[in-house]
């Protein structure tokens, strides 16, 4: 991407979350060697992961300064996917304070998530507030066929669209309620995800819409 190589470590698929692959950065020490051969100034990873751990792991023992993005509130994940273990959130926060107090600066993306793991016991917390690309999602793209497409052949309707992946977390049921209380308004959900079929149920009756995962 923008001219840089990307490598790839050897990982493999989580079990209870089947959707993503996780590394170590185990057997090879892939990363070590991407790291000693490059020389960064600075390490930016992206967190929860278990290759996270290992960059920061690296981090140290190389002593470059390392900046941890929080993308996925874990403790939520474990709620939904693993909430049957006794404890899990609380073995989730310890996991999060055992790995981001060992960063120099954790980036979060809004107030509440910051003061929420500062609560936690997190330390060197800062909100990275998030932006648009406007070149790439611009007005003038719009699609009166996609609008169609999304709508169901109602295009005047009020649309309200959805992208991403289809999880538990994302808690997409709330839309249901919206869709009832909104004269003339219809759904679409874009993506795919472990929680696909069931919103399919959950939504079977109402002006909803799921186009599946698009590319493109």
């Amino acid at each position: 991407a923008f001219g840089y190589p990307i490598e790839h470590t050897q990982g493999f698929r989580f079990p209870l979350y089947n959707h993503i692959v996780l590394s170590f950065d185990l057997p090879e020490l892939k990363g070590l060697r991407m790291l000693e051969r490059f020389q960064p100034e600075l390490i930016h990873v992206s967190s929860p992961s278990f290759l996270c751990s290992a960059a920061i792991l690296y981090g140290r023992i190389m002593r470059i300064p390392v900046v941890a993005s929080y993308h996925t509130h874990l403790p939520v994940y474990a709620r939904n996917y693993m909430g049957h273990i006794p404890l899990i959130q609380d073995f989730a926060w310890t996991l999060i304070r055992f790995i981001h107090n060992r960063a120099d600066l954790t980036l979060v993306t809004s107030p509440q998530i910051k003061k929420e793991l500062e609560d936690e016991g997190v330390e060197r917390v800062d909100v990275w507030r998030k932006g648009i690309d406007t070149v790439k999602f611009d007005p003038k793209f719009k699609s009166a066929e996609m609008r169609h497409r999304m709508s169901e052949g109602h295009p005047d309707d009020f649309l309200m669209v959805y992208i991403g992946r289809l999880g538990a977390e994302k808690r997409l049921k709330e839309i249901k309620g919206l869709l009832a209380r909104l004269p003339n308004s219809r759904a679409c959900i874009v993506g795919g995800g472990p929680q696909e079929a069931e919103l399919h149920d959950h939504f079977k009756g109402t002006k909803t819409h799921f186009t599946g995962q698009l590319t493109g």
